[in-house]
């Protein structure tokens, strides 16, 4: 031990730093090349691997299927020998070279959360897509330098300044530092005494009045926040925004340590008022706050991060689902929504649990996110069946200790006994602290609705906090189909409901939806709800699909076809006792005691 200590003292710092360099030699290629430098010393072979999979992104990517061109020399510029190890890895002989040097270039033509994308002057990459590393050596530390096209800018996550060097103490933080290169728009505002930066791409997307929204907003997100969980954990933070302009069919966020990256059709971004849709406001305060719940109060099953493949854990529920929770929370209690607007995306949340075809756990669709199933997608259901638990988490809590603790109380507390000392938290962890902090029954509710696949008890829970819920089943025709306009302000169908009538009729993604029986299919109009209305009630009757095809006109044949679905409210129950006015004013303030 000694020996080994004495070893690790006498290599300095800069002898165990990689060294990297990225560019954009040609932007019409879409192709950043990278040069990656590596200590070598007194090893023969070193295995360089790019990640398989980006954290908080559940779902495997091999960015090295991207890779081309690739390289190795020595410091004198000489090849080295190499070869393909694994899905992910490369092989480099090093000749007794004290360093080897790695150079390839990677393709950046994908709109994506967590994927590498050039357009015109513009670039943006996440680390794991270029950032190599050498297999058991994630501690080390790295530096990054730009090599970009004349007028070019950098925004990165990383710590640094102008074309760099850019520095990380390691490998987790290099490679979860989200990047813009090129022209965009960059903004910023100080909120609790640290930096926010804003950075837009296009640049006109980022209107004057965009502007004022945006800083408006993220400042009353950002305070919320912070106070609920005792400050901000970051230097400085970033928000990244791509606003697209081509056809898309997802809008959508990732979490890094310090920054969020975010996608939105230039529809959802803002309109010509620079008013947000109705999303960006839910997206941006979710992601805020996974600065904590994820990003640094982790599943013990991701703690450390393994960027070769699946990290499965039963918890994501807490961490995806219990993070939108904290959006809804510090949407109103930062005044950016009503309550009426909090209780009507409760609503919402339980609609979609509600119309899920089968019984499902949030323990199940944790694990399940990594296949992105076809028939119940409970990857993307655990975001608001999640939410909703956690609301059923923080009433029992208030309500059991007369509002002294809630959920707050339990998520500071995984924060400081977790993440501040360095490791991550079981299930067990998580059902710990709910008994301490006052929960009834903590077992026999994770047995029932956590692990097991029992309807929530909506009404029984919130009644507590002075909440009334209905339910109103209906049917209603449903068509069954995904059509979204393009920039012609066509409505192009993007993909249709296995067993609907939109699937019978021989509708494909593609087709442009001009008609759905006598209701003609504009994008600026809600053709849905005239469809619903006409033909209520008509299930079996025929109906005729018109589309474009090709550029030919084509009519499709088929029934209307009706589902059953239960429509909630939820209000202010009338006549509301002193406690559960209290419980209220606790859930939407964050207030404790009286």
């Amino acid at each position: 031990m000694r020996q080994l200590f004495a070893l690790l003292v006498a290599v300095p710092l800069s002898a165990q730093t990689v060294s990297y360099e990225v560019s954009v030699p040609a932007p019409a290629a879409r192709l950043f090349h990278v040069k990656a430098e590596f200590p070598a010393r007194g090893r023969d072979t070193l295995y360089l691997s790019l990640p398989a999979w980006s954290p908080g992104a559940y779902e495997i990517q091999n960015y090295a299927r991207y890779v081309r061109h690739f390289s190795a020399k020595n410091p004198a510029g000489q090849p080295l020998f190499w070869d393909r190890f694994d899905k992910d890895t490369w092989r480099v002989t090093t000749a007794k070279s004290d360093r080897v040097t790695v150079e390839f270039d990677y393709l950046a033509d994908t709109i994506d959360l967590s994927l590498a994308r050039i357009n015109g002057d513009f670039g943006q990459f996440l680390g794991t897509n270029l950032f190599l590393y050498e297999e058991g050596q994630l501690q080390r530390p790295a530096e990054v330098r730009f090599s970009l096209p004349a007028g070019w800018q950098v925004t990165t996550a990383l710590k640094g300044s102008g074309t760099g060097p850019y520095t990380a103490p390691d490998y987790h933080e290099l490679v979860d530092a989200e990047t813009f290169v090129g022209k965009y728009s960059l903004d910023s505002l100080q909120v609790d005494g640290k930096w926010i930066r804003i950075a837009v791409w296009p640049a006109d997307a980022y209107t004057a009045a965009v502007a004022r929204n945006l800083r408006a907003d993220l400042e009353k997100l950002a305070k919320t926040e912070n106070a609920t969980m005792g400050g901000p954990p970051y230097d400085n933070y970033t928000v990244f925004f791509n606003v697209i302009r081509e056809p898309v069919n997802f809008g959508g966020g990732l979490e890094h340590s310090a920054a969020q990256f975010d996608i939105m059709p230039q529809g959802a971004f803002a309109d010509a008022a620079g008013n947000f849709g109705d999303f960006m406001v839910p997206l941006m305060s979710h992601e805020y706050f996974h600065l904590w719940n994820v990003k640094r109060i982790r599943p013990a099953e991701m703690w450390p991060y393994d960027y070769h493949g699946e990290q499965y854990t039963p918890l994501l529920w807490w961490s995806e689902g219990v993070t939108d929770y904290y959006a809804d929370l510090a949407n109103v209690r930062s005044g950016l929504w009503t309550p009426e607007q909090f209780l009507n995306n409760v609503a919402s949340d339980m609609q979609q649990v509600e119309s899920a075809p089968e019984p499902w756990s949030e323990e199940d669709g944790s694990v399940a996110t990594w296949i992105n199933e076809i028939f119940v997608n409970s990857s993307q259901l655990y975001y608001p069946k999640g939410a909703l638990t956690g609301m059923l988490l923080d009433i029992a809590i208030r309500d059991a200790t007369d509002n002294k603790s809630g959920l707050d109380e339990v998520t500071r507390a995984l924060y400081a006994r977790f993440y501040q000392r360095h490791k991550g938290f079981t299930t067990a962890d998580l059902l710990a602290l709910l008994r301490e902090f006052g929960m009834p029954d903590v077992d026999g509710f994770y047995q029932r609705y956590v692990n097991g696949r029992e309807p929530l008890p909506y009404e029984a829970m919130f009644s507590k906090a002075g909440i009334a819920v209905t339910r109103k089943t209906t049917s209603v025709p449903f068509l069954g189909v995904n059509a979204q306009p393009n920039e012609q302000g066509k409505l192009v169908v993007q993909g249709v409901v296995p067993g609907s009538a939109a699937e019978t009729a021989g509708l494909q993604a593609g087709d442009e939806l001009m008609r759905v029986g006598e209701v003609e299919t504009r994008p600026d109009d809600d053709w849905a709800s005239k469809f619903r209305q006409r033909y209520r009630g008509q299930a079996g009757a025929p109906l005729t699909i018109t589309a474009q095809r090709g550029g030919q006109t084509v009519t499709l044949n088929t029934q209307v076809r009706e589902r059953s679905t239960t429509a909630f409210s939820v209000t202010p129950a009338p006549g509301a006792s002193a406690k559960q006015a209290k419980l209220w004013r606790g859930l939407t303030t964050g207030s404790t005691g009286g």
